[in-house]
């Protein structure tokens, strides 16, 4: 009788009011009032395991992880080779160091085009112990809210928080 492989462990999570956990990969994060869980959007980023955003599609917060393997810079090209295969007119714009739940990770902000809308976002990365943790945040850039929205997703990505030391 074969044996089956095990699969991805399903994600156990929770939102209680403004804060969404992830009792499966143990953080939790603040979870903006007008953002639901969307569990279809994880497709979207390699390794997700979990994915945020708006109802109208023009918010969204998805967060990664991988074995950590490469160097940060190294990932953070790779994670921009992506986005330049997807998005037309990319362009990156900064990038800086940053802490997240006490941890040093990189934060590298960018611009695109994508499905005929402009589009703003941010991409950090992170490693702790033997994973890498990406936090990728975009919202649409062709609305006068897009100052509003990257704030949001700035405050989502800085509440960031491991549950378990």
């Amino acid at each position: 009788m074969p044996v089956k492989a095990a699969g991805p462990e399903p994600i156990r999570e929770e939102v209680i009011g403004n804060t969404y956990t992830n009792d499966t990969y143990r953080f939790r994060m603040y979870k903006p009032p007008d953002w639901d869980v969307i569990v279809a959007e994880r497709a979207l980023l390699p390794g997700a395991i979990t994915a945020m955003g708006t109802n109208d599609e023009t918010t969204y917060l998805l967060v990664g992880q991988e074995p950590a393997g490469k160097s940060l810079a190294g990932e953070m090209e790779a994670t921009e080779r992506r986005l330049r295969d997807i998005m037309d007119n990319f362009r990156p714009l900064d990038e800086k160091q940053i802490t997240v739940s006490g941890i040093p990770a990189t934060e590298h902000h960018f611009r695109g085009s994508a499905d005929d809308h402009d589009w703003s976002g941010v991409v950090v990365l992170l490693a702790r112990g033997a994973r890498l943790y990406t936090i990728f945040g975009m919202t649409r850039a062709d609305s006068d809210l897009v100052q509003i929205q990257e704030n949001v997703i700035a405050r989502t990505i800085s509440s960031f928080q491991f549950t378990e030391q």
